[in-house]
């Protein structure tokens, strides 16, 4: 429902599409379909703090990509971000209390990790404009979602039917807000300012949900936690400082893609 959303209200059927079907297909699945799939399912079993923790692997995940095809030089200096990054995430996954959802992390970093070659597929062969892109993924990604819920899940008319104010008003923040309102504000921002002004502040988001982990959902920081986190963003901060310029000379706007 959610890319359906942003499918439909970003996507411009008057305007042409540029980029080859065969490269959007494969956009489709492994920087939508899949992704979105393995984060959420890895999202409902661990807590908040940690998923927005984790989910900041898809940075290094990005990078590797794109130097695996050949759009940028993987510097030394990356190198030791990207080598921090895991290594606090590694931290975090032997932390006390962290075994228990090891199965969601584990899909919560596969989801990083197709997020990562999507991205690189998208700076390699995209095309068309971001708002056309996304609207375009977003509703080829819709029916390969909705084969997975059918697969996975159970009597979706009773949910339907019965979904309260509160889970519906779920559902239109997150399309609306996390997904069209979120990009076409990174976008805009993007370009008005350098990705290395603009990309920093994307590490606000463990911190707040950290905040509202421990705030609404009474979750517990514990000390190899907190030294996890410590690394992961110090690793991100690294990794985010430029040190060369894309190979292929593509524009900083198609680089990255907010998480979701």
């Amino acid at each position: 429902m959610m890319y359906a959303i942003a499918g439909t209200t970003l996507f411009r059927p008057g305007s042409p599409i540029l980029t080859p079907w065969r490269w959007l297909i494969l956009i489709s699945v492994l920087g939508c379909g899949l992704q979105s799939a393995l984060i959420f399912s890895g999202v409902a079993l661990v807590d908040t703090s940690l998923a927005n923790l984790v989910v900041q692997a898809q940075v290094p995940f990005a990078i590797i990509a794109a130097s695996l095809f050949g759009l940028e030089k993987l510097s030394p200096f990356r190198m030791i971000g990207v080598a921090v990054s895991i290594l606090g995430i590694a931290v975090v996954l032997g932390s006390p209390g962290s075994g228990s959802s090891l199965s969601g992390l584990l899909l919560i970093l596969s989801g990083t990790a197709s997020w990562g070659l999507g991205q690189a597929l998208i700076r390699r062969y995209s095309r068309d404009d971001t708002r056309q892109l996304i609207g375009v993924t977003s509703l080829m990604a819709t029916p390969q979602l909705l084969i997975v819920s059918f697969a996975v899940e159970r009597n979706h008319l009773h949910l339907l039917a019965t979904g309260s104010a509160y889970e519906w008003f779920g559902v239109a923040l997150l399309g609306f807000g996390s997904f069209v309102a979120a990009y076409l504000i990174w976008y805009w921002l993007l370009e008005r300012n350098r990705m290395d002004q603009v990309a920093p502040f994307a590490l606000l988001m463990p911190l707040l949900g950290m905040f509202i982990g421990v705030t609404f959902f009474d979750e517990t920081l514990t000390s190899g936690f907190l030294m996890g986190s410590i690394l992961v963003l110090f690793g991100l901060v690294i990794t985010l400082i430029p040190t060369a310029r894309p190979i292929l000379g593509t524009s900083d706007s198609q680089s990255e893609t907010p998480a979701t």
